[in-house]
């Protein structure tokens, strides 16, 4: 009875730490200066209240931050070379690589925010605050199914622009709908395969785990081969062309660090094709999923397979 118990209570702890997990605003402190947030990981940090020097080392942070109005300085260099940097990014921010110390006390920020775990995370904590966030779902996240939508608004909490980038994302689920009505028939009833070029080979990617992969199922509504949603279960896919007719797919979406047309046609063929429906991606531009990135490979997508 007594080890019952005694399961049952860390049962109810567990549960309890796992609703209290999650970004949000714990307190301000006297002066207004600065705020207390709670991470996913139950990691209570200090912030500027109002943060005017930020650095955002993940893709997916640069194009929200662009959507909260922030002020940042500097972002990581994955965006480089990327439509995003190109067409929506202030030239002004500083490319930085991850792990260059020296580049960041140069830009003297005063926030820094990056990826869970991180292996300079003590190098960055002794420049400014720093908040580490991982990929993941949040409970305290009004788009908890929407992984990149969650990352917008714990972007919100951490910036005290929650309330934003709620009405943000509230916006962008009724202009999915319109998109979606634009696309027609495009996609209903279709399957779809996300298929990424690495160096060491080929990989098929899950819902919500960028390069393209929300604006396929999500936006567009795409459907997956059943078996290969059972596959995907444990992760990413790893796999090689000539087993790709192995599930069913009306179209595949690859993406490449350069557009290879006779990769294209060894595609539709091991995968019983036409090459019309496969899709080439930019591999750098695709691998980000803030939501103006999302929004952009939906509309691309549409112009490509129309």
């Amino acid at each position: 009875m007594h080890k019952m118990k005694t399961r049952l209570l860390l049962i109810v702890t567990m549960v309890l730490v796992s609703a209290c997990s999650g970004f949000r605003e714990t307190g301000v402190s006297e002066d207004g200066a600065t705020r207390q947030i709670v991470t996913e990981h139950t990691e209570e940090i200090e912030v500027p209240a109002n943060p005017e020097r930020i650095v955002l080392l993940r893709g997916v942070d640069a194009g929200n931050a662009a959507l909260l109005d922030a002020d940042v300085v500097g972002a990581g260099d994955m965006i480089e070379d990327t439509w995003l940097a190109e067409e929506k990014m202030d030239p002004e921010i500083i490319l930085l690589e991850h792990g260059d110390i020296e580049g960041m006390k140069a830009v003297e920020p005063d926030l820094i925010i990056t990826y869970a775990p991180d292996a300079y995370i003590e190098d960055y904590q002794a420049i400014a605050p720093t908040v580490q966030i991982s990929y993941s779902t949040s409970i305290f996240s009004p788009f908890r199914e929407r992984l990149y939508l969650t990352q917008l608004y714990n972007l919100g909490v951490i910036l005290d622009k929650q309330e934003e980038a709620q009405s943000i994302g509230d916006g962008w689920l009724e202009e999915m709908t319109r998109i979606q009505r634009r696309a027609g028939d495009m996609a209903s009833g279709k399957k779809a395969i996300v298929l990424t070029k690495e160096a060491d080979g080929y990989i098929i990617r899950d819902e919500f785990s960028a390069f393209g992969t929300e604006a396929v199922y999500d936006v567009l509504d795409f459907g997956m081969d059943e078996s290969l949603r059972e596959a995907l279960e444990e992760g990413p896919l790893p796999i090689e062309l000539e087993t790709l007719g192995a599930y069913d797919a009306d179209y595949l979406f690859v993406n490449v660090k350069g557009i290879d047309d006779e990769l294209r046609a060894d595609i539709a063929e091991q995968a019983g094709v036409s090459e019309s429906q496969v899709i080439m991606q930019n591999y750098d531009s695709y691998r980000l999923n803030d939501l103006s990135s999302v929004k952009h490979q939906a509309e691309e997508i549409i112009s490509k397979v129309k």
